[in-house]
């Protein structure tokens, strides 16, 4: 694998057992395909249609929800804004630490188990995405919440199981996903949320 960036001397080690690790996880998952087709099937399923899943997650919660719920709808539109910003944050960074995904480097013996293009893997903006979600949401809507936890592990897994993802690419875009999900939650935004929420309500009546 490698990473293109200039490390200082002090950090190599670090970033070989790093690179190390990563091997050997890649490694265990490309032995584990096929071995239990349920797994590469829901692994698959993950990868590729995650964001639909949460999309529908968000629309349910948000028709559900009693129209005065004026606090837990803006709770979604909170974790929908995190989770968007979380992603673009994800694919600056992409472009600044150039990185080769799993299933294209050359002396890596593991086959994606879905299509990608190759392009660059660190962080992983779907971990970073599904990570923002759960932490900008909180704890309400409490279905949302207890739904999305358990997928936001599913997805991060997934990343990795089916080789489009190295584990740290997976951990730094948790890592992102985490603190911009926290800085949303913080009270200097709240207001402008609800606010928001209010405004989005009375423009358009049907998503009362």
């Amino acid at each position: 694998m490698v990473v293109v960036m200039n490390t200082p001397a002090r950090y190599r080690s670090l970033r070989q057992r790093l690179t190390d690790l990563d091997l050997k996880i890649i490694a265990m998952m490309a032995n584990s395909h096929d071995s239990w087709p349920p797994l590469d099937q829901l692994a698959t399923y993950l990868a590729n249609y995650a964001p639909h899943l949460y999309a529908l997650g968000f629309i349910g919660a948000w028709y559900a929800l009693d129209p005065d719920d004026v606090e837990s709808r803006s709770m979604i539109v909170r974790s929908v804004i995190a989770g968007g910003t979380a992603v673009l944050t994800a694919r600056v960074i992409s472009q600044l630490v150039p990185r080769t995904r799993p299933f294209a480097v050359s002396d890596v013996s593991i086959t994606g188990l879905i299509d990608h293009r190759p392009s660059h893997s660190f962080p992983s903006t779907h971990s970073a995405g599904a990570t923002a979600f759960v932490v900008g949401l909180g704890s309400k809507p409490a279905g949302l919440s207890s739904i999305f936890r358990p997928l936001t592990l599913g997805v991060l897994g997934s990343r990795i199981y089916s080789g489009v993802h190295w584990p740290t690419d997976v951990g730094a875009g948790a890592l992102v996903g985490a603190g911009i999900g926290y800085v949303a939650k913080a009270d200097i935004l709240r207001r402008r949320q609800y606010q928001l929420t209010e405004l989005i309500i009375g423009l358009t009546p049907m998503l009362r």
